[in-house]
Parts: structure tokens; sequence; C-alpha cells
């Protein structure tokens, strides 16, 4: 199964545009989303592209979701069908067992690698993309669409593409030039 990962739109639509591209490119069979969607016209905005997707979306929140409570009602009343949770939660899919966590404590993250009882713990947050096992456990941050790292401009966006078969993730990457007029 080939899962779509990405965190920390922040509201850069063009962006977000290219990420579900690349998730039909691939086939996904689901997303999940790593928290800090920013407001409540990126989920909107992903909706209306989702027929084209056609696949599951989940998502937990991160620290900088502005207006959760209008999210969680539109999410509601408009049918957009993203199943939404809170700041972590686990899953199964594909055979393996993946924790989703927005990243916002290390020590948590950390832990959650350390403890081995998952396949893969998926994370954002730092908008700094991370594909690497320790032991058996993979820990996959896709980074950030939105080119920005705090204060930095990014040259590149990236999303990741995660492969339950093999336990392994490919960061797909690409630059402002690409979806900005």
């Amino acid at each position: 199964m080939k899962i779509g990962v990405i965190s920390d739109t922040h509201h850069h639509l063009p962006s977000v545009r290219k990420a579900i591209q690349i998730f039909r490119e691939h086939q996904v069979e689901m997303v999940v989303h790593g928290g800090d969607w920013v407001a409540p016209f990126v989920p909107q905005f992903i909706n209306g592209l989702k027929p084209s997707l056609d696949c599951p979306i989940h998502s937990v929140f991160g620290n900088n979701d502005g207006d959760v409570y209008l999210m969680l009602q539109m999410n509601r009343s408009l049918g957009w069908g993203i199943e939404f949770h809170k700041e972590i939660f686990e899953m199964a899919a594909g055979g393996k067992q993946i924790s989703v966590y927005h990243g916002t404590e290390s020590l948590i993250t950390d832990a959650l690698i350390r403890c081995q009882k998952v396949d893969a713990v998926f994370t954002g947050h730092t908008h700094l993309a991370l594909n690497k096992k320790t032991n058996d456990t993979l820990h996959l941050n896709p980074g950030t669409t939105s080119f920005i790292r705090g204060t930095q401009t990014l040259d590149e966006a990236t999303v990741a593409i995660y492969d339950t078969a093999h336990n392994a993730a490919e960061i797909v990457r690409w630059t402002r030039k690409e979806v900005e007029p």
C-alpha cells in the first residue's frame, strides 16, 4: 500500500495542488497529513481536489492550526470526509503499525521511535524532510509544502510516498518555479 504523507501546508495552495498531483501520479491509497493546515480553507481546497485523488485522508492537528473548531465543523457539515485526530494517533495500514504525531516535542518523537512498537512514525513540525530508519522503525517527516522554515525561505517543497510493503519511503521535491507563475 502506498501512502501520501504531507505536513505543514501552511496555506500555500499552489504547492498543495502540486502535492495532490504527485499523490495521484504515485497512485496512493491513503493520505496522511501531519498537521499545521493553518486555515480551514486548506482542507476545503484539498476536499475540492479529492474526487481526483479518491482515497481516505487522515490528519493530526499541529501547533499552528488556528481554528480547529471551525475545521471540524466544516468537515462534518460539508462532508469533506477527512478523519481528524487530535495531536497523535496510531493506525494499521497495509500490514504496518504507524504512529502519526505533529512532532512538537522531540522527547515524544524519540520515545515513539525508540519503543519499537510501530513500524513507522510520521511527524511534521520541523519543515525538514527526514527519511531515517532506527532499528526497524522508520521515522518519516515529509517536510513542508510552504517553502518556509522559521524565518528562512526554502528553495524546495517536499512530500513523501510511504510504501508499506517495504516499510520505506521516498521524499518527492519540487521548486517554487514549478508551482508559482
